[in-house]
């Protein structure tokens, strides 16, 4: 099992330690990660989705300096950055330093220019695929919108975070991660709908199952070549069945059969696991979890066959996941090509699963496997 997460306490004196003569006291935000729960690569089609906030997330210690000067230091990539008062200074892209820039830019779009501070970033996120991306952008827009008198709050939040990756990140993501992690709720899952940008709270039985998280430990190297592709396959689709791609999940009622059987495979899971997160959705709340598992089988193997996003390693996991007692399904999460496992398993056999799942995973080539049971303690909040 992985490490306790951060605590405000350690952020702060991480704080003190890189900022010694900055004098002010920082305020402190926190921006969980999230895993969704089912409903992968339906939220740029307009689909509803299930994510829920994770206990692991990123911290944005903020204070004043002084100066016209934005200084950020990553405790995770142990680099400084500076943001000049004309913040001119260029990122690279891949860099960091793109969502301080971002979130620099965007406060100042809504009427909340930031001025000179020194800003901790520590994250403790502990596998790709579990939206470090939108916490990111989350955590830097509390801390530093708490210091130029922002008053984003709720979707206007989410909203500003998906700004930031769409112009300033160069990722057209859909607003499912941002929404996870701003609205949810404490022990509770988030029924977001991505066309009308309304969620709705699914409480999670955490006495009856636990909901484990499991990194395969394959670094994620092909997903975004693969998320571009599926764009430009959502878009002869749309142009085939003369549909807008962003409505594509809400439209598609039944699988359509197409000229091209790669479109027809894309827009066969695009339809059939809206319909599996509406099932899923009506399992939790009737605390029905074989249903519940069921969902997640049948949406890993979507993913697997008809998007093709899985890959061998994560197979192997789900496939392990599912021979365990106590375990009702499993399946991929995230955008795929490596990346995490989310399996609900019975919560009196969590332990049990996990390490035979870790010891069935290891083989002949010793792998490691790293898994938690997530819990959800709400969306992102603000400690001054």
């Amino acid at each position: 099992m992985l490490r306790q997460p951060l605590t405000l306490d350690a952020v702060r004196r991480r704080f003190a330690a890189c900022f010694s003569t900055a004098g002010a006291e920082p305020v402190v935000a926190f921006a969980p990660g999230r895993v969704n729960l089912i409903g992968d690569h339906i939220d740029y089609c307009g689909g509803r989705v299930l994510p829920m906030p994770i206990q692991y997330g990123t911290w944005v210690a903020a204070a004043a300096n002084g100066t016209g000067e934005i200084r950020a230091r990553s405790d995770n990539a142990e680099t400084t950055i500076h943001l000049t008062e004309d913040r001119q200074t260029p990122f690279p892209a891949g860099h960091w330093g793109r969502f301080v820039a971002g979130a620099d830019a965007v406060l100042g779009n809504h009427g909340a220019p930031c001025r000179g501070m020194n800003l901790l970033i520590a994250g403790d996120i502990p596998a790709s695929g579990l939206s470090s991306s939108a916490s990111l952008s989350v955590a830097l827009l509390l801390a530093m919108g708490a210091l130029s008198g922002s008053r984003l709050q709720g979707l206007n939040l989410a909203l500003a975070a998906q700004q930031i990756e769409h112009r300033h990140v160069g990722v057209a993501c859909g607003l499912m991660d941002q929404a996870a992690v701003v609205l949810g709720q404490p022990d509770a899952a988030l029924r977001f709908d991505c066309a009308t940008q309304e969620g709705q709270a699914i409480a999670l039985g955490h006495e009856q199952c636990a909901i484990i998280v499991a990194d395969s430990g394959v670094a994620r190297s092909l997903a975004a070549s693969a998320y571009n592709t599926r764009l430009d396959e959502l878009a002869r689709i749309g142009s085939a069945l003369d549909l807008a791609p962003a409505t594509l999940a809400r439209t598609l009622q039944t699988p359509p059969e197409l000229d091209d059987p790669v479109l027809t495979r894309r827009a066969r899971h695009i339809a059939t696991e809206q319909s599996r997160v509406d099932a899923a959705c009506a399992a939790l709340q009737r605390g029905d979890w074989c249903d519940f598992g069921r969902m997640l089988h049948a949406s890993h193997a979507s993913l697997r066959d008809d998007y093709a996003v899985s890959c061998a390693e994560v197979d192997l996991l789900v496939e392990i996941f599912a021979r365990q007692p106590g375990c009702y399904g499993a399946r991929m999460t995230g955008a795929g090509f490596g990346g995490a496992v989310v399996a609900a398993v019975s919560s009196d056999q969590a332990d049990t699963c996990a390490r035979a799942a870790a010891e069935a995973y290891a083989g002949p080539g010793g792998r490691t496997l790293q898994t938690f049971v997530a819990r959800s303690r709400g969306g992102a909040r603000l400690h001054d």
